[in-house]
């Protein structure tokens, strides 16, 4: 049986689609380097957000650190299964060599990152872009770099 050129066609854009699909979250590994004055010389509660439904990715997306901190643990009982945490509290001066993201996370939708400083702002960060980032926790606010390997 012969296949039409059609159905060649078809075929190869079906190989094409499913062969090019890419994780959306690349993030493997995070550093975190905390300013010696970071959040006025106090300590900074972070949190990394894994996110695997993208509704919740545009919901968590709209939020400020301040109503993530606020919300998190219902959050965390409402959707147990596609969101999930890690958790720290750093200290000015403090750097945290890499963490490894787990294997599972590139099935996710999005990655987040709050921090919850003492000054005003947003204080959040999508990182699912990149292979590796920098946070670096600077005095009143913070800035997530691509890792550059040497």
């Amino acid at each position: 049986m012969l296949m039409t050129r059609i159905q060649w066609l078809g075929i190869i854009l079906l190989l094409l689609l499913f062969g090019c699909s890419k994780s959306i979250v690349q993030t493997k590994l995070i550093t975190f380097d905390v300013n010696q004055n970071a959040n006025n010389n106090s300590p900074i509660a972070l949190d990394v957000v894994i996110l695997y439904d993208e509704a919740l990715v545009e919901q968590l997306i709209s939020l400020s650190a301040k109503q993530w901190y606020e919300k998190r643990e219902q959050f965390k009982r409402d959707y147990p299964a596609i969101l999930h945490t890690w958790e720290w509290e750093v200290v000015p001066g403090q750097v945290i060599p890499f963490f490894k993201m787990p294997e599972n996370t590139k099935k996710a939708k999005g990655a987040l990152i709050f921090a919850n400083y003492h000054s005003p702002g947003l204080h959040r960060a999508r990182i699912d872009p990149y292979q590796g980032v920098i946070v670096r926790l600077l005095e009143y606010e913070f800035v997530v770099q691509p890792l550059v390997r040497k």
